[in-house]
């Protein structure tokens, strides 16, 4: 019993736990990412809260043990504006919240630093933390939701989720239904950028595409739907809005349209009248947006 009280009171083994504690703010600042550009969707959340909950608990155990050591006393300091990146993304999600900011608070008392730079690093972030949240909580209640990636994640619809063929793309649907406005965004997400969680998985929504704007009318209807055309000899998923109008792919647009120029200055070079046919052509079938009968 004496040698394993000895090996945790040495000072090698602490300062290597400090340094490991530096994984769990790494962690922290990816959690403040997903918090701004994610949408999370759980099959069941309650595991994924209780593993999260272990995580914290046990940093915060491993910060308390090695809190003398310089680089824990550091980490205390630079913990605190992560985590209110955490709050102020994911403002109303507290068991996001909570656990960080419960380890935030144990480890900037009780890590042994200067007293007189923990008092004004203290007021200093406490300042932050009040006006933050004051600030968040004024905005919604006289400006209605903060989103910081275009659509408001609050307004998502979970019951609408179209992928397209390739499995690449999805369409995700916005409901906004106040006395003042009722309307059914849809938007485009690529799903090459989710990232699977325990038990449920982070949708990539920060750089997400908007197609179409229509007015509320009944949920079930669909404004937006998938297809497929042959465009200049190749397949290119598109979108029918409202049954009869045609959109590209928004993510597609730009890989399409430089093909479509590289195509046609290469049919320049071998024959400038097919050139200025493809051109004619081009002009004609905008890539973004056309009509189809």
């Amino acid at each position: 019993m004496d040698k394993l009280l000895a090996f945790f009171k040495n000072v090698w083994f602490r300062r290597a736990i400090s340094v490991i504690c530096w994984g769990y703010t790494a962690f922290m600042a990816w959690m403040a990412w997903l918090c701004f550009g994610y949408y999370f969707q759980f099959e069941n959340p309650t595991p994924a809260f209780v593993l999260y909950l272990f995580i914290n608990v046990s940093a915060m155990g491993l910060m308390i043990l090695s809190r003398k050591q310089v680089m824990t006393q550091i980490n205390a300091y630079i913990l605190p504006p992560i985590v209110l990146l955490i709050m102020f993304f994911g403002f109303g999600n507290w068991y996001v919240i909570i656990p960080p900011i419960v380890v935030m608070l144990v480890l900037f008392f009780v890590n042994v630093s200067n007293e007189t730079l923990k008092t004004v690093l203290g007021t200093m972030y406490l300042l932050m933390f009040v006006i933050a949240a004051a600030g968040h909580i004024g905005f919604e209640r006289f400006m209605g939701n903060i989103s910081f990636v275009g659509p408001d994640l609050t307004e998502r619809d979970t019951s609408y989720e179209t992928l397209s063929e390739s499995g690449e793309y999805r369409l995700v649907r916005y409901l906004d239904i106040t006395p003042a406005r009722r309307t059914m965004a849809y938007y485009v997400e690529y799903t090459g950028d989710d990232i699977d969680l325990p038990k449920g998985v982070a949708k990539k929504v920060y750089g997400c595409k908007p197609v179409h704007t229509a007015a509320y009318t009944d949920i079930s209807q669909n404004f937006v739907v998938w297809g497929k055309e042959k465009r200049n000899g190749q397949d290119v998923e598109i979108l029918y809005v409202d049954g009869k109008n045609v959109r590209e792919n928004p993510y597609l647009v730009k890989e399409i349209s430089s093909s479509n120029m590289s195509g046609s200055s290469s049919g320049s070079k071998s024959n400038s009248t097919a050139s200025t046919s493809s051109s004619s052509a081009s002009s004609t079938d905008d890539p973004a947006f056309s009509s189809a009968d």
